[in-house]
């Protein structure tokens, strides 16, 4: 797997675990939206990785 997409994933789940208020229950919108996009980036290098590492063992 990629390190980096890897890295990226954690950052993103950090900030989405953080973006929410336990007081009032409500999200902070640019916390998440940043959170999501960090997921969805991090996630696509992560398979891209491993896809690249699997076909270079073969």
């Amino acid at each position: 797997m990629d390190k980096g997409g890897l890295f990226l994933l954690s950052i993103g789940l950090l900030l989405l675990l953080f973006s929410a208020n336990a007081k009032t229950g409500e999200y902070e919108i640019f916390n998440l939206t940043t959170a999501l996009v960090l997921i969805i980036v991090g996630a696509i290098f992560a398979v891209k990785g491993k896809k690249r590492n699997k076909s270079q063992k073969d």
